[in-house]
C-alpha cells in the first residue's frame, strides 16, 4: 500500500524509505508490470499512481480473502457440504451463493482490467469478456450512459443479488 501511496505524495524514488519498498515488493510487482506493459504508470499532477502496485495490492488481497475463507471452510466447513444430501434446499443455496459471488468476482476482474487497459487479444480478458458480456450487454442498452461512465457492471451486481436473494427464498419454500 506504501508503494502506491508514496509516489502520489511526490516521494523520491531515491528516498531510503522508497528504495526499501521497492526492494522487498518487486518480486510481486515486477510480474504484474510485464503483463501490463506500458501503461502499468499514470503520470497525474507532478506525480504518478503505479498502476502494477495497485493492481498486485488488489491481486493480494484476493488472494487474501479466497484462501481465508477456504481455511475458513476447512476449520468449520458448511453442513451444506459436509451432508449435501441432508438439506437438499441449504446444499443448493450454497451452491447458488457460490456461483453468484465468482461471477461477481469476474465482473470485477474485468472491470479493473480494463481500466487498466488490458488489450482483448490477452486470453484472461478474452475469457473474462466472454463470460461477462452476456449480462452486460443487455443493460448497456437499457442503461443511459452517465458522463462516459459505464454503470453496467454496478446494475448487474445489483440484479444478480436480487436473484440470488429470490431464487434462495425459492428454493427454501420448496425444499
Amino acid at each position: 500500500m506504501l508503494r502506491v501511496l508514496l509516489p502520489w505524495f511526490k516521494v523520491q524514488h531515491g528516498h531510503p524509505v522508497m528504495r526499501f519498498l521497492v526492494l522487498i515488493t518487486d518480486p510481486l510487482v515486477r510480474p504484474v508490470r510485464r503483463f501490463m506493459g506500458a501503461s502499468s504508470i499514470i503520470w497525474i499532477r507532478g506525480g504518478y499512481i503505479d498502476m502494477a502496485s495497485l493492481v498486485t495490492l488488489f491481486l493480494l488481497t484476493l488472494v487474501q480473502s479466497l484462501v481465508a475463507r477456504l481455511l475458513y471452510w476447512v476449520a468449520a466447513p458448511p453442513l451444506w457440504i459436509l451432508h449435501p444430501g441432508a438439506d437438499w434446499g441449504r446444499w443448493l443455496v450454497g451452491i447458488l451463493g457460490l456461483l453468484v459471488q465468482l461471477y461477481s468476482f469476474a465482473l470485477l476482474a474485468r472491470i479493473l482490467l480494463e481500466w487498466v487497459r488490458v488489450p482483448y487479444t490477452q486470453p484472461v480478458m478474452r475469457f473474462l469478456w466472454d463470460i461477462t458480456e452476456p449480462l452486460l450487454r443487455p443493460i448497456r442498452r437499457r442503461l443511459p450512459n452517465f458522463a462516459g461512465l459505464d454503470f453496467s457492471p454496478v446494475v448487474a451486481v445489483l440484479l444478480l443479488s436480487v436473484l440470488q436473494m429470490l431464487l434462495a427464498g425459492l428454493i427454501q419454500a420448496l425444499f
